[in-house]
């Protein structure tokens, strides 16, 4: 992501600017916990997915890695949170920023995956659940809540910090 605003391209966000909040606005703290789970669970079984349709195993080991991002996330929330995860299952087709799960992989079937493409998928979907989570805690009715979200704000910040310098390595490569 070297160069900043002088390398922008244009590129513009779309989309409803309360887009995947009516999963949130409306529970209770362990509603609003499980659906974060939930998202960061679906996250995970993405990149694994990924992983077995990929057969370049540079692009395979950053997959894993990003999946194991997302199981220390969940571990962070459980050892957070022990009261709050119950036996129930996670929903794991909820993916974080709303995304739908199957669209996303059919994208993916008929290619070839590389390693931008993997890259900038993961920063799509991180910087959402950013957004997502920054809007939520300014909504928040609880102090608990809101230091929840603000949690979960810091969580997309490393992993976009990650995917950033795993971008800026990418294309110090291609120059």
């Amino acid at each position: 992501m070297s160069g900043g605003i002088i390398a922008y391209e244009g590129g513009k966000a779309v989309g409803d600017e309360a887009f995947g909040m009516e999963f949130f606005v409306s529970g209770d703290f362990a509603d609003v916990f499980r659906m974060s789970y939930a998202m960061e669970e679906g996250l995970q079984q993405l990149y694994l997915l990924l992983e077995e349709m990929c057969d370049d195993k540079d692009v395979k080991h950053l997959l894993d890695r990003l999946a194991k991002f997302e199981e220390g996330h969940k571990a962070k929330l459980e050892a957070l949170f022990p009261d709050v995860l119950d036996e129930e299952s996670v929903d794991s087709d909820s993916l974080e920023g709303g995304f739908d799960r199957e669209q996303i992989l059919g994208h993916f079937k008929a290619r070839k995956v590389r390693s931008n493409e993997i890259i900038e998928l993961g920063m799509m979907l991180e910087t959402q659940a950013y957004d997502l989570y920054s809007r939520l805690a300014e909504k928040a009715d609880s102090d608990e809540t809101k230091e929840f979200f603000l949690f979960m704000v810091g969580e997309e910040k490393q992993h976009l910090k990650f995917l950033s310098n795993e971008y800026d390595k990418l294309l110090s490569i291609d120059s």
